[in-house]
């Protein structure tokens, strides 16, 4: 795939890289290679950890972004829950676990689940991954791409992991994926998060669509008292300026398909689009076929491309190598990827588009000169 030249960022564009990726939604923030969405989805290994009871997986029925986080001084108790669950427009409620865990001496905040209640909350690939949440039921370890880079090699290995108060369990990492749940950069099964001792049931994923996150706060409150946290990590519609490098950088075709795709899926910034596009091709000047074989302006591999391209002008095509349909299927991919959902997640989402931390680094030093 085309390096774009570094020399036409401008300086202030490298000084704000990260920006981009920690101003997501409140709170909100498979595996491997090395060529642009390039690549189908990678399926999580399917190995189990030994020694542990395997619960059954419940099937994903539907998806179920998360409008809130509560975050509890407590133990949540299963009757509080229950009310929880009755609170007029609460159609779902999701208990976790949290604390940090020690991996070959990197850090990690991660969460201990019910796999099958869990899934749905997670970006939509990623939910459908029925080997990824087998894998997590097993007692296997799933790390945010994000948070893999020092990982990157141990995919497949069983490691000893260090727990809240030094417990020890021997857990192999399973996969790598968007986990798109805010701060999280793993996931484990609650049995898991209890033998390394991570505090249980002390938050809370609440779907509730049609009402309210302030709304959801008093029910919370209500229920577990008034020093619980509740946190809104509903993707909201990104507003971006066009920054003078834009327009005179991007062609103006381009640049009207990147602002218009983008708003195809909520906190999806436009800059991203373009980042992507000024890597690929430099917005259509250098469009060609990639050594993997991935082509047209957003650099898809066409495999990728029937599964997930869409027609973007309304010509009741969607063709891969047309500028219009290849933007907006790259906005679908990031957003099925959880791009919108901000933070680690749009981190993840286009380490997902292409399997490479310098690409992800690059495309949002594109971004943050762009707006």
């Amino acid at each position: 795939m085309l390096r774009p030249r570094r020399a036409l960022l401008p300086v202030a564009g490298l000084a704000t890289a990260a920006l981009v990726l920690i101003a997501g939604a409140a709170g909100v923030a498979h595996a491997l290679g090395s060529d642009a969405a390039t690549k189908p989805p990678v399926k999580a290994s399917v190995a189990s950890s030994a020694g542990r009871a395997v619960p059954a997986v419940a099937p994903l029925r539907r998806l179920t972004p998360p409008d809130a986080v509560a975050v509890l001084p407590r133990a949540a108790a299963s009757h509080q829950v229950d009310r929880l669950r009755r609170v007029t427009g609460v159609r779902r409620v999701a208990v976790v676990d949290t604390g940090h865990i020690t991996v070959r001496g990197h850090r990690l905040r991660v969460l201990g689940v019910d796999a099958g209640r869990v899934r749905s909350f997670t970006p939509d690939l990623t939910a459908r991954s029925d080997a990824l949440w087998q894998s997590i039921a097993r007692g296997e370890l799933t790390v945010g791409y994000a948070a893999a880079r020092p990982l990157r090699q141990r995919l497949g290995q069983t490691l000893l992991v260090r727990g809240r108060h030094h417990r020890l369990a021997s857990t192999r990492i399973g996969a790598f994926a968007s986990l798109g749940l805010g701060s999280a950069q793993g996931i484990v099964s609650h049995a898991v998060a209890h033998e390394l001792g991570l505090q249980p049931a002390r938050r809370l994923l609440v779907r509730a669509p049609h009402i309210p996150v302030s709304t959801v706060a008093v029910g919370v409150r209500r229920i577990f008292g008034p020093h619980a946290v509740i946190r809104d990590v509903r993707p909201h519609v990104v507003q971006q300026p066009i920054s003078a490098f834009a327009q005179s950088t991007i062609p103006p075709a381009y640049l009207s398909l990147y602002r218009s795709a983008a708003s195809t899926c909520a906190g999806l910034p436009w800059t991203v689009l373009a980042g992507i596009g000024a890597v690929e091709t430099g917005h259509g000047a250098d469009v060609h076929r990639s050594v993997k074989g991935a082509v047209g302006p957003m650099q898809f591999l066409p495999s990728t491309f029937a599964e997930y391209g869409v027609d973007g002008d309304g010509d009741g095509v969607a063709d891969i190598n047309n500028p219009a349909d290849a933007i907006y299927s790259a906005a679908r991919y990031l957003c099925l990827w959880g791009a919108g959902r901000g933070g680690q997640a749009l981190y993840d989402a286009i380490w997902a588009y292409n399997h490479a931390d310098w690409y992800v680094r690059l495309v949002v030093q594109y971004a943050n000169a762009y707006a």
